[in-house]
């Protein structure tokens, strides 16, 4: 790769990364699973519960995304704690 980023934006582009890999899989699952629950729960299957579902998985979505931004600088200094570095 010819251009590299800077190492100060590496937890913006981690946490990208990870949003976009992660938080698809497992996240956004979860975050279907759970709106859609709770607008089952409150509405029922009312004419509208698709685009509510939908309305609400997109608002949630951000939320999975800063989770990442905060979380992740904590995971991986734990991680420096119980992996070696790499060796180059």
């Amino acid at each position: 790769m010819k251009y590299k980023f800077s190492n100060r934006y590496r937890t913006v582009i981690f946490a990208l990364i990870m949003s976009l890999s992660t938080a698809l899989i497992v996240s956004g699952t979860i975050i279907l699973i759970v709106s859609g629950t709770i607008i089952y729960l409150h509405t029922g299957l009312a004419y509208n519960f698709m685009p509510q579902w939908f309305a609400a998985f997109i608002r949630a979505w951000p939320i999975a995304f800063a989770a990442i931004l905060v979380i992740a600088p904590v995971v991986n200094k734990l991680l420096d704690l119980f992996v070696e570095p790499a060796k180059q």
